[in-house]
C-alpha cells in the first residue's frame, strides 16, 4: 500500500516577511517543527528567462543576424507553507483559518490516501503486491 499522510499548504504573496509567525503560530496549535516546510527564496534572488523571441528572431540568431535575445527579471516565487498532518488531523481546520488570518492567497488541503500497489505476476497475471511478499 502506498500511504501518504493528510497535508495541508498554504501560498503567500510574494515580499511575505511573516514566516518566522507563522511557524511560531503553528507550533503554538501543537505542531512540530518537523511536521512545517518553509519554501521561499530572498527578494534578492531574481529569477531570469530568456526572452520570448518570434521563429524570424531565432532563424536570425542561428545565423548571427538581429539583435541578441534580451533576458528579462521573472518576479520571486512566493512563500509557501506545508504542514504534514500525520496523526494530527484535527488540527487541519485550525491550520486553515491560521493561514487564512495570515493572509494566505491560496490554501489546499490533500487528505491522507491509501492506494493499493499491484504487481504483475507471471505471464501477465495480475497479484496484489501483498501476495507476492
Amino acid at each position: 500500500m502506498f500511504e501518504r499522510a493528510a497535508q495541508v499548504n498554504a501560498r503567500f504573496a510574494a515580499g511575505t516577511d511573516k514566516s518566522d509567525e507563522i511557524v511560531t503560530a503553528l507550533e503554538g496549535l501543537g505542531l512540530k517543527s518537523s511536521q512545517i516546510t518553509v519554501l521561499s527564496r530572498s527578494a534578492s534572488a531574481a529569477v531570469s528567462a530568456p526572452a520570448a523571441l518570434g521563429w524570424l528572431g531565432r532563424v536570425k540568431g542561428m545565423f548571427g543576424g538581429g539583435q541578441a535575445a534580451t533576458v528579462a527579471p521573472t518576479a520571486a516565487p512566493d512563500l509557501q507553507i506545508i504542514v504534514h498532518m500525520g496523526q494530527d488531523g484535527p488540527l487541519i481546520e485550525p491550520v486553515r483559518k491560521l493561514f487564512t488570518r495570515f493572509g494566505a492567497t491560496g490554501i489546499e488541503h490533500l487528505a491522507a490516501t491509501n492506494s493499493p500497489n499491484r504487481a504483475f505476476g507471471p505471464a501477465g497475471a495480475e497479484t496484489d503486491s501483498a501476495e507476492t511478499k
